[in-house]
């Protein structure tokens, strides 16, 4: 029951985080990381690792139907979320005052909106893939295919990981 009590939280964090609007459609792609897309991510992580197989698929075992239908929603505010940011019109990297930022280990964010200002179809791109990521994880959650939905999970990592090292993370 705890666990579902959780999803009106994450549907509160979506609604609370500065998103694109009518009038300036603009989206804060740090705070909105922070925010739903985290969220959602973790809990995608939290629920997969919990219940993962040898074979890196979910033990069905380990789930129950509150564990699959978590997955199933948490996959989904994934992809909404993912899809809002394919979808803005103006992407900016932080929000209004902290365009100076720097957060030990990432680029300035000053550097960051250079990068997306380079090259936001690739961001746009990015982003899209990964709300169809969700939308396979979803899927496979609500089939309760195991393997399948343990498999994307453990892919997301590489998903994310992908634009981050794009517009995230000083070059090694």
């Amino acid at each position: 029951m705890l666990k579902l009590a959780i999803l009106p939280f994450l549907m509160l964090t979506v609604a609370a985080v500065p998103m694109p609007s009518q009038e300036d459609g603009i989206l804060y792609i740090r705070s909105y990381m922070q925010g739903p897309v985290n969220d959602a991510t973790n809990r995608l992580w939290e629920i997969g690792n919990n219940a993962m197989d040898d074979e890196g698929g979910i033990d069905p075992t380990q789930m129950d139907d509150e564990k699959w239908q978590e997955l199933a929603r948490s996959a989904y505010l994934l992809e909404i979320s993912a899809q809002k940011m394919a979808d803005a019109p103006v992407i900016k990297a932080a929000l209004p005052g902290h365009e100076r930022d720097v957060q030990p280990g990432a680029y300035s964010m000053k550097d960051v909106q250079a990068y997306f200002d380079a090259d936001p179809q690739a961001f746009r791109l990015m982003s899209r893939n990964l709300a169809e990521h969700a939308a396979k994880i979803s899927a496979a959650a609500k089939a309760r295919e195991a393997k399948q939905a343990g498999l994307l999970v453990g892919e997301l990592d590489q998903a994310c990981e992908a634009c981050h090292a794009k517009y995230w993370y000083p070059q090694g």
